[in-house]
């Protein structure tokens, strides 16, 4: 499976919300390799507009998700 292509996948912090911006097409496919990986998140939410958003945890390692986005293939 290749990387996503375009710009790299950020965690992103509003306030108390910790969430990953995903290109619609790709964000089940990254909600299963977090689970895998044992990250607490919540199925991908439309954005309607061709990205679909990941919430994470609060509590979150913010740290370890990047460093699992980073290796993501």
């Amino acid at each position: 499976m290749a990387k996503p292509k375009g710009a790299p996948l950020s965690v992103q912090i509003d306030g108390k919300r910790r969430y990953i911006s995903v290109p619609a097409g790709r964000a089940n496919e990254l909600h299963t390799y977090l689970r895998s990986k044992n990250v607490r998140s919540s199925p991908p939410e439309p954005a309607y507009s061709g990205v679909d958003y990941i919430e994470l945890a609060v509590d979150i390692d913010v740290g370890r998700v990047q460093a699992l986005l980073n290796d993501w293939f």
